[in-house]
């Protein structure tokens, strides 16, 4: 999706930050690279709404790095361990060569949600020894290795191969940039107002209804036939290249032809890669 801030492998929890006294406890605060104005908001007490209006954003737009954001009223300090206690789950500790998309799927989640769950920096290294907060239970063997339940209400697994035959793109690529992006949770909305199976920007929606020649249902299967046409546009796009193609879907084409594969990208592409061998 044309959205680098989506981002995909991350550095483990800084310890220093889980004591120190950080800028929440103040009136204002300092967006750093990886912040959330979901996460801020959680971390001062106080919705996302009221903190967005306190500042005039947009409760889903782009947060820039440096901003410095009014935080009304006082709230008493909060640290990124606080945060993490919020959340329901234990912990475990991270093994040698994992990587965060794959902890998220064996626990049925996302990436970004357990990235925003441990108040993880983005473009750094996971760590074998370090710990992370995951959900409660480790998930049943996921759809993206198992066949889909019958009983489920909506089949992503299926519906990826539907439109991937349909499109002419590999449907273990088209899965593993599925599961990649959401986990095949239909009802995923990023920070950025990305949502669904394939994490589809409004924009990039618009953009493939005129590349397919009609409006597209706002349904969890046209969000998958959106985004395995785009995934279809981008190959013809960079010569037949997965690897340029799957940076495109993450930071934009434009982005692409512009400063080459970003290093984020990169990450992106390899952990996409290795899941599609398992798919």
């Amino acid at each position: 999706m044309p959205r680098i801030t989506h981002l995909l492998l991350l550095a483990p929890i800084c310890l220093a930050l889980a004591t120190a006294r950080p800028a929440q406890a103040s009136e204002h605060y300092t967006v750093r690279w990886g912040d959330t104005l979901t996460w801020i908001a959680e971390a001062h007490g106080m919705s996302l709404q009221r903190l967005a209006k306190a500042n005039g954003l947009d409760p889903y737009g782009v947060l820039v790095e440096g901003t410095v954001l009014r935080i009304p009223g006082h709230h008493p300090t909060v640290t990124h361990q606080t945060v993490l206690r919020s959340h329901h789950g234990h912990r475990i500790t991270v093994q040698w060569g994992d990587t965060l998309s794959g902890i998220a799927a064996r626990y049925g989640t996302t990436f970004t949600h357990l990235a925003e769950m441990n108040g993880l920096d983005p473009g750094g290294v996971l760590l074998a020894g370090s710990t992370l907060i995951v959900p409660g239970h480790r998930s049943a063997p996921s759809p993206a290795l198992a066949p889909s339940s019958s009983s489920s209400a909506f089949d992503a697994e299926r519906s990826i191969d539907h439109w991937s035959a349909h499109y002419g793109v590999d449907p273990h690529l088209a899965r593993a940039v599925g599961w990649m992006e959401s986990g095949y949770h239909t009802g995923v909305v990023s920070s950025v107002g990305a949502w669904g199976v394939m994490q589809i920007m409004p924009d990039t929606w618009r953009f493939v209804e005129t590349l397919i020649g009609h409006p597209v249902a706002r349904t969890p299967n046209g969000n998958v036939r959106i985004g395995v046409a785009y995934l279809h546009h981008l190959l013809g796009e960079f010569g037949g290249s997965e690897r340029l193609a799957l940076a495109a879907y993450y930071q934009g084409p434009a982005g692409v032809r512009r400063y080459g594969v970003l290093p984020a990208s990169q990450l992106y592409i390899a952990d996409v890669l290795a899941l599609k061998s398992r798919m």
